[in-house]
């Protein structure tokens, strides 16, 4: 993502500008202790603008680990009005996420987090197929909602 994006540095909870030297050590210290590194992506549209948030989390309740780092960029572009579009804009962006963690630590075990959902009184509903198909054809697990909190809450907050 780091080509396409507004961001030269990842973020951290804070705001705190962090480079790719420090998100490396970072996503290889979590991984020494075989933890799940948790990727996810949102977007929101703004008028002609869509602001999209790519987040890389670290969670491990026995011990005692929950921080995230984000990137976010921003498209002036009206296609993203077109809901598939920006749902396929924001997998794109997740999978690439972690392909860069993957040319860190190959061996990492990264759960991919979209924000769609399979009950059909969602809109996103008609993609999971779609998505699914794709995320699995990349490798990685699926995780959607009520269960992709790196997407649906962490990048969420960070596309307003």
């Amino acid at each position: 993502m780091s080509k396409s994006s507004d961001s030269l540095y990842w973020l951290d909870g804070d705001g705190i500008e962090q480079n790719d030297d420090f998100i490396k050590r970072e996503i290889l210290e979590y991984n020494k202790n075989g933890g799940t590194i948790y990727v996810g992506s949102d977007s929101m549209m703004n008028c002609t603008t869509c602001s999209f948030a790519a987040v890389i989390a670290f969670h491990n309740r026995s011990k005692k680990i929950a921080k995230y780092y984000y990137k976010k960029l921003k498209k002036q572009e009206v296609k993203y009005k077109d809901v598939k579009l920006k749902i396929l804009e924001e997998v794109s962006i997740a999978i690439s996420t972690a392909q860069f963690v993957l040319k860190i630590c190959p061996n990492a075990n990264i759960e991919l987090h979209i924000d769609i959902s399979t009950e059909k009184t969602n809109l996103t509903s008609k993609f999971y197929s779609l998505v699914k198909g794709w995320v699995d054809g990349v490798g990685f697990k699926l995780k959607v909602k009520p269960d992709s909190w790196a997407s649906s809450s962490i990048a969420d907050w960070h596309t307003k």
